[in-house]
């Protein structure tokens, strides 16, 4: 693979995707775009009010934010846990960039996950245990890379750097 200077971050919502994705980019010198955030802007609507209408209406939208991301340069772009969902997203983000999988355990999600602005864990936080089982291995398949997220921040960070190293532009 040549060195590519997109990364994407995948993973559970709480992994850690936005947190490192920012301080990535900054120590990167690269952009930051969060996913959801720009599917916000573009479409003036909060991704709840999106999802209220119909989750397929969201995911319609998010393959769109893919095509209009991944042509940006040198950027760390943190997408929505569910960018798995479709094939065509890990597609077109897997061609022009490199996908880190954030794996943090679902016991640490659980401690400290705030589900209140989350539209599919509006029931609870048990249906993270049913979004875990059906996207783990989505994750891990669509991963060019892996970077566990259980301790500190600063050591998921260095990691992710560590295992980036030769693989994006400088």
């Amino acid at each position: 693979m040549e060195k590519r200077d997109k990364i994407i971050i995948i993973g559970m919502p709480g992994c850690g995707k936005t947190t490192i994705g920012k301080i990535l980019a900054r120590e990167l010198n690269y952009n930051f775009y969060d996913m959801d955030q720009y599917i916000e802007e573009i479409n003036e609507k909060s991704i709840k009010e999106i999802f209220a209408k119909s989750e397929d209406d969201f995911r319609e939208l998010e393959t769109k934010a893919c095509r209009d991301l991944i042509a940006k340069k040198r950027c760390v772009i943190s997408t929505g846990g569910g960018v798995i969902k479709r094939d065509i997203n890990i597609e077109i983000l897997g061609e022009g960039g490199i996908i880190l999988f954030i794996n943090r355990p679902i016991e640490k999600i659980i401690g400290d996950i705030d589900i209140s602005n989350r539209p599919l864990l509006k029931n609870g936080k048990e249906r993270l245990y049913k979004l875990y089982d059906e996207r783990f291995y989505k994750y891990k398949e669509a991963a060019h890379v892996e970077v566990i997220n259980e301790g500190f921040l600063r050591d998921a960070i260095n990691l992710a750097k560590f295992k980036l190293k030769g693989k994006i532009k400088e």
